[in-house]
């Protein structure tokens, strides 16, 4: 699921104009681009020191390790599908839509729509297709050398869940000679690096050895390889202090149950994806005194590592009492644990009981950070709280040992948008830690020594749009011809069928970022206007991206711009980009995404149109967009999108989504990107073939969910 720091008043409010984003502050530098940046300072970071606590007294962060043991010998059930299914949305085998958190919004957020209402509409960004210019993108069907599988999809979810969860949030990871992907609502799958199937999908209940607890997995899934101590799998999700019987997380963390919010952090004992595994759990209400507790939920994690650190990131939300300043968002939370207490699978209680000095964690709560806007708990301009607060600032993960940053004493990095009120932004944000060497000293005493910084860029390649839906191909969707007998549409009498809707992009933040060749990559999704001559101009979703050298930062503190760029398909829209470099110098990098187009346009690019399809482009840290401006289709769509989520409470507002995030990662011994994004591995079977039921047109979907994933690699 993705994080929504924004929502709320957000899809409401009338945009501002994208030329009211904040100006660099005195000081600022101009890079080579002529693009500005200054300091966002240095702080010292919220809480260091024992890794069980969190904070200096009263809090709970961190229990485990309970171990898990191998599953290698474990099967699948996914092969043992259910019959037909009840014809309803609202039976006992009802479609779970995973909850997006909104902001609550404050009293006076009519005060806030009264003030806004009246300002100009953004303009997105434009790229020139006729006559061509640089991020109008061709599509070529070639694979152009990407070999790609099958993933995970909607009936391995549902047989091992019992139903159907959308989105279908998923990760990859690879080391050791195995790549795995992992996917909502909590299973995983193993590969080797030819991409043969080395396992059938595997629930993490298994993994994480929830089932025996009494809790229940929720989804959100990030997992990377680390290459030190001898190799070791990480796998993250949500996590609910609450049965699968009684209804998983549906019922406990995200039904605003007290605490009940966890992220589960599962740590390979050694270099094999099957384990054993050591688990730990992160208490998202870990300290009472936080505003909200303990209602908190942490949104949208993702992690990464450097040398000395696993980095965790989450955007906390309050559920059900006010979070920060009265606010529905209390920020961004980074946390940097040492790596190598987790990669031994050290207690976090010593024999004694006692918080062990050797298992160590330094803590940034960035809601009590100011932005360039104001602060969480008042922004600048209307004074209300929850708008301009740090999000989605995600963790950067290096390809390998040799991409760590180990100036500074440690450092790691991360990277942020700053759209706070939905109108599009020309700003970027990255942040770093620094000093994480000394989370190996005893009971962190040498802690002082760690900080957390930012830097803004200003003046960069403008960005725009909250939720803009990318167009798909018209096909046969069996569930939309059906929604009303599905129980799916309202009204009296509700709509017999439902219309063939898009694809979902969410917003204008990062999902990813890597690390590779003294850079960080990193995409977001933004609205882009193609222009064809004297025609009439297309308004698709495409993509901006930023290369952010760290070099500049080891010599001499300060980040610099090495280059920008858009990547939009003729006629055609992408959904949730994600990035990977290889690790050497001025070496190729690949850009990833979903594509999909409604076709009809005047020329081959975009004729016939497209099914949500797995395609990438390849560029470098220099070449300003895609090489040759093309997009290849790695893995080509069979259908459109035919999920409940597209039909939900038609002819009212529906909420379709898709995968909220893709993903892509350099494995060095090969010399391969791997890359994974959600797209439709089937044709949808019409008539007598399709039932509401797990497995339906022979066992190529479900019912109500048509989800699928691929797993691709390329030499780049």
């Amino acid at each position: 699921m993705s994080s929504r720091a924004k929502f709320a008043v957000l899809w409401v409010i009338v945009a501002l104009a994208v030329g009211s984003a904040g100006a660099a502050t005195a000081g600022a530098s101009a890079t080579p681009s002529g693009v500005t940046s200054s300091s966002l300072g240095s702080y010292t970071p919220t809480f260091v020191g024992p890794a069980a606590t969190g904070c200096a007294s009263g809090c709970t962060l961190l229990s485990g390790p309970f171990v898990s043991p191998s599953f290698e010998s474990v099967t699948s059930n996914a092969a043992a599908v259910a019959g037909p299914l009840s014809l309803s949305a609202t039976s006992s085998f009802a479609p779970h839509i995973m909850p997006s958190p909104v902001l609550r919004q404050p009293a006076h957020a009519s005060q806030a729509l009264a003030l806004l209402s009246p300002l100009a509409l953004a303009v997105p960004p434009t790229v020139s297709c006729d006559p061509w210019g640089p991020g109008c993108d061709r599509v070529s069907s070639s694979t152009g050398g990407a070999v790609g599988v099958k993933g995970l999809n909607a009936v391995d979810s549902g047989a091992i869940f019992g139903g159907d969860i959308e989105p279908a949030d998923q990760g990859v990871c690879g080391g050791n000679g195995y790549v795995m992907e992992a996917n909502n609502q909590g299973e995983i799958l193993i590969f080797n690096t030819s991409l043969q199937r080395k396992s059938s999908p595997i629930s993490l209940d298994t993994v994480m050895g929830l089932t025996k607890r009494g809790w229940s997995s929720g989804g959100d899934i990030s997992c990377v390889y680390d290459y030190d101590n001898g190799g070791h799998w990480f796998i993250t999700e949500f996590v609910s202090a609450s049965s699968e019987a009684s209804g998983g997380t549906f019922a406990g963390c995200f039904a605003g149950v007290a605490n009940t919010c966890y992220e589960g952090i599962a740590v390979s004992v050694g270099s094999s994806p099957f384990g054993p595994y050591n688990v730990y759990f992160l208490n998202s209400n870990y300290n009472p005194a936080e505003p909200g507790a303990p209602y908190l939920l942490n949104d949208f994690t993702k992690i990464a590592v450097s040398r000395d650190a696993f980095l965790v990131f989450y955007d906390e939300f309050p559920l059900v009492t006010p979070g920060v300043g009265g606010g529905g968002f209390n920020g961004a939370q980074e946390y940097a644990f040492n790596k190598t207490a987790l990669e031994r699978g050290l207690g976090v209680l010593d024999r004694h009981g006692h918080p062990n000095p050797s298992f160590t964690v330094a803590i940034e709560n960035m809601g009590q950070l100011p932005t360039p806007d104001g602060t969480c708990a008042s922004d600048n301009q209307f004074h209300l709280p929850g708008f301009t607060c740090w999000y989605s600032v995600i963790p950067a993960h290096p390809s390998d040992p040799a991409q760590y940053d180990n100036s500074h004493g440690g450092s790691a990095f991360m990277l942020n948008t700053l759209d706070y009120y939905g109108h599009g932004d020309n700003r970027i944000a990255v942040f770093d830690w620094t000093g994480l060497e000394t989370l190996n000293s005893a009971n962190c005493s040498r802690c002082e020594r760690i900080s957390f910084g930012g830097q803004l860029f200003s003046g960069v390649s403008a960005y725009y749009g909250e939720g803009f839906q990318g167009a798909q191909k018209s096909g046969p969707t069996p569930l939309g011809d059906m929604c009303g007998a599905a129980g799916l549409s309202v009204g009296t009498p509700p709509p017999a069928s439902c219309p063939e809707g898009g694809i979902a992009t969410n917003g204008d933040n990062f999902t990813q970022a890597a690390q590779a060749q003294g850079q960080l990559w990193g995409g977001i999704s933004t609205e882009i206007s193609q222009t064809y001559g004297r025609g009439p101009a297309e308004l698709h979703q495409g993509a901006a991206y930023w290369v952010i050298g760290t070099d500049s930062f080891d010599r001499n503190g300060v980040f610099s711009l090495t280059n920008q760029g858009y990547v939009s398909p003729r006629h055609a829209d992408l959904e949730f980009p994600a990035m990977a470099a290889v690790d050497k110098e001025e070496g190729g990098a690949v850009i990833t995404f979903t594509l999909s187009a409604l076709g009809g346009s005047s020329d081959d690019d975009g004729e016939s149109g497209y099914y949500p399809s797995t395609a990438y482009g390849r560029l470098t840290s220099q070449s300003n967009g895609l090489m040759e401006s093309q997009v290849n289709i790695a893995d080509l769509g069979q259908s459109p999108q035919d999920g409940f989520t597209e039909y939900q409470g038609y002819p009212n507002g529906t909420r379709t989504r898709w995968g909220d995030y893709s993903w892509a990662f350099y494995m060095p011994s090969l010399g391969r990107i791997y890359f994974s994004t959600n797209y439709i591995q089937y044709p949808n079977c019409v008539g007598a073939a399709f039932s509401l039921a797990l497995g339906t047109c022979g066992g190529t979907r479900n019912g109500f969910a048509n989800w699928g994933t691929s797993v691709n690699y390329i030499v780049p």
